[in-house]
């Protein structure tokens, strides 16, 4: 068979970005390769996350979280949201602290909106992108972060849970 008759076949045996490792069958034979500093993702502490600043809990850089959401209804946000989320959806805020100067990218298993608040103002994002098949891991966002205190701010999600890990610039992100 010619190589331009063989490349579709190929092709269509590779898994494509945003496939999900637990609905698609070809994830199941596919070994993902995690983004650099995103390895421990498989490996999660479940968390409640916060329905204000008050009760948020701290996420640790480098590790992955299960964050239990509340209901948007419930949430206080730390900022406005700039997307106004849908009447029914869910949410949630979390700390996180940062040591050193450098990109962190956001790391979310399902749709939410993101936003990084630091002394009451959401934080521009640097970049975004979706996660690698096969890893779960469907949206990433970069942000470039000083030293101090942080609020993870998720709004707008159906989804009960949020897979979540904050990873450190030095390992690799862009």
């Amino acid at each position: 068979m010619s190589p331009a008759l063989l490349l579709p076949l190929l092709l269509g045996a590779l898994p494509l970005p945003g496939q999900d490792a637990a609905t698609d069958a070809t994830c199941a034979t596919v070994r993902p390769a995690f983004p650099t500093g995103l390895e421990g993702w498989s490996v999660r502490m479940p968390l409640d996350a916060g329905s204000s600043t008050r009760n948020a809990p701290v996420l640790v850089i480098g590790r992955a979280a299960e964050l239990r959401l509340t209901a948007g209804e419930r949430l206080t946000p730390a900022v406005a949201p700039a997307h106004v989320p849908e009447a029914g959806t869910g949410g949630g805020l979390a700390l996180f602290q940062v040591a050193r100067a450098g990109t962190y990218r956001i790391a979310l298993g399902q749709p939410a909106w993101i936003e990084v608040v630091r002394a009451g103002k959401a934080l521009p994002a640097a970049a975004h992108g979706h996660g690698p098949a096969c890893t779960g891991i469907r949206k990433m966002v970069d942000y470039r972060l000083s030293p101090g205190r942080y609020v993870l701010q998720l709004t707008g999600t159906n989804a009960a849970t949020v897979p979540v890990m904050i990873a450190h610039g030095r390992k690799g992100v862009a």
